[in-house]
């Protein structure tokens, strides 16, 4: 990779609906071997809001030997269980939290919404990962300085929204704060924008892509790569996005990352075959 941060919201591994950490440590550390820099626990790829308090626990815990490579996501509807989650994270010393805001109810107050990021953040450094599209609202550069007026640490910020103009003018009006573009779609652009890093859900198994978006991204080769991995989250949206990824993995990188949990179903073998014919011919004719 270049400078730029990479994190991937690692797949949770299940077996019949059960966590399985010996798959989910070995898929995290091929990605880390292979040049990935944070492993974020917990996320939307991970499943995170299927998870209760305890699992996630659990998860951090299976990643406890490498305390500085991990993220993990703490935000609830649940206050009290994200502040526990942010003091599970404080003890075992791992690198950040990232925070969802609270998501369902969305009209919230300015005011819930600063005491919440507040709250979470003055326990452990925190990442909020805004989501409008889950969230109903979006957490914008005013709110993130009040925040931060306030006295709560915020180092980071997940912009998972298609908004280019919203995510820059968080990075361009809100100090010592870093910026990672959401989509997988973006990891151009958190390049040629000069943000700090992204967090991308196609590098659980499009991690080579993402090199070649690296070591391309001021000339034409990096929007070929670009395309690629374009191509290969739009196939996955195709198949079930939740599912299909770890059928991807498991194509692209020979790697046996588990099986989603319910409501989300494996993909059967047909589908599996024809998914896998897919990936073959974009990988075949592209890379």
């Amino acid at each position: 990779m270049s400078n730029k941060t990479s994190i991937v919201p690692l797949l949770t591994s299940f077996k019949s609906n059960k966590l399985d950490t010996e798959k989910m440590i070995n898929h995290g550390n091929n990605l880390l071997k292979n040049g990935i820099d944070y492993l974020f626990l917990a996320g939307t790829t991970g499943l995170g809001p299927t998870l209760s308090m305890s699992e996630r626990e659990k998860i951090m815990d299976a990643f406890s030997y490498i305390p500085n490579k991990i993220i993990l996501q703490c935000g609830s509807l649940n206050m009290e269980e994200s502040m526990d989650l942010a003091r599970s994270a404080k003890k075992s010393k791992i690198c950040a939290i990232g925070v969802l805001p609270p998501y369902y109810f969305t009209d919230l107050k300015r005011e819930w919404i600063l005491n919440y990021f507040l709250k979470i953040s003055e326990i452990y450094p925190t990442i909020i990962y805004n989501y409008p599209a889950t969230t109903g609202y979006n957490i914008t550069y005013d709110i993130i300085n009040d925040i931060k007026k306030l006295g709560g640490n915020i180092i980071g910020i997940k912009e998972t929204t298609p908004n280019m103009s919203d995510i820059l003018s968080v990075k361009y009006n809100v100090d010592n704060i870093n910026v990672y573009t959401g989509p997988g779609q973006y990891v151009l652009s958190s390049y040629r924008e000069n943000l700090d890093g992204f967090v991308a859900g196609a590098a659980n198994y499009g991690y080579d892509i993402i090199k070649k978006i690296s070591e391309n991204h001021l000339n034409k080769e990096g929007d070929k790569y670009q395309l690629i991995l374009n191509r290969l989250i739009s196939l996955s949206g195709k198949y079930g996005v939740i599912s299909s990824i770890y059928d991807i993995v498991r194509i692209l990188t020979g790697i046996d990352a588990g099986e989603p949990r319910a409501p989300f179903l494996k993909i059967n073998d047909e589908k599996f075959h024809e998914l896998k014919m897919e990936v073959d011919n974009i990988m075949k004719n592209n890379m």
